[in-house]
């Protein structure tokens, strides 16, 4: 398997087959889940315009009547996330891909932030082999040093709380364990993990760290940002865990002829100015307010 970096021809260590990205049919139920964090009112009808043989569990963390809900509406799709793993551990997919329930978002690996692509181009095969991997490969956001837990910053904005409660934190997930020096893992809390990798924890571990959330005095989005940088601990990866780009959209996605460096791949991502989706993208709002023209990767 190859990528190109600036040009020139690199050889991955792996030697994988290149299957087509997500499957177009479902086949054994078991196969993949779609887990999705929302608020009431969130469109989520792409899911089933696209995916609509997938399986999906969509949660509603701010309604208690919702077919699936939250014990207690804290620390964002951690919340929803920790409790799908602990309801359905004993009945897991191969695959559990967890999601933010809108379509484009800001932080989609698409030229113009869709989530569908990215689910139609995931490889299940490379995930159940891998274990775990992020639904991005750019390392805006995140790798390869977001957080330095054992010399934190004195600063106040909100990456540097995370960073100051960090090391607290992990002792109280994972007692015992050596906090890292460094972590670093793309951004944004969307993801995919093999069964193995799930049940490679107890049910248990999953009820502490929900109880934590629950009973932490933590601002939401403290304890959100905080597990948003520890999922890839949680399901066995390194703390520092920044595959090479092109690496990455080769073995993720299947995008393996893409010009890239260590840290991008050209004409994938655009960090946008915000946060917030125009509403009506992609018809109204591309080219305006700094957001990316149409057809800026052509």
């Amino acid at each position: 398997m190859h990528f190109k970096e600036n040009g020139n021809i690199i050889e991955t260590p792996y030697h994988l087959t290149i299957f087509p990205g997500a499957y177009g049919t479902a086949g054994n139920h078991n196969e993949k889940e779609l887990i999705v964090a929302s608020l009431v009112g969130d469109d989520t009808s792409w899911l089933d315009t696209f995916f609509g043989d997938w399986i999906k569990s969509i949660y509603v963390v701010n309604n208690v009547s919702a077919p699936l809900t939250v014990p207690v509406n804290k620390g964002r799709e951690a919340m929803p996330f920790l409790s799908w793993i602990i309801d359905r551990y004993d009945d897991l997919p191969d695959v559990a891909i967890f999601i933010h329930s809108l379509r484009y978002q800001w932080h989609n690996e698409d030229p113009m932030y869709d989530g569908v692509p990215v689910l139609r181009r995931l490889r299940l095969p490379h995930v159940r082999k891998r274990g775990y991997v992020a639904l991005r490969c750019s390392w805006t956001m995140g790798c390869p040093a977001e957080l330095h837990p054992l010399n934190p910053s004195s600063a106040s904005d909100d990456r540097s709380q995370n960073e100051q409660a960090y090391a607290k934190t992990f002792q109280q997930l994972f007692p015992g364990e050596k906090v890292p020096e460094v972590v670093g893992a793309h951004c944004s809390s969307q993801f995919a993990v093999s069964r193995e990798r799930v049940r490679a924890r107890r049910r248990e571990h999953y009820l502490s760290i929900r109880q934590w959330l629950i009973e932490t005095d933590l601002d939401d989005q403290i304890s959100g940002r905080i597990l948003e940088y520890m999922w890839h601990i949680i399901f066995g990866m390194p703390a520092v865990d920044c595959q090479h780009a092109g690496e990455c959209f080769c073995e993720t996605f299947g995008m393996c002829n893409l010009s890239c460096t260590r840290k991008e791949c050209e004409k994938r991502y655009k960090l946008p100015q915000f946060a917030t989706i125009p509403e009506g993208w992609p018809e109204v709002g591309p080219g305006t307010n700094g957001w990316p023209e149409r057809d800026w990767a052509d």
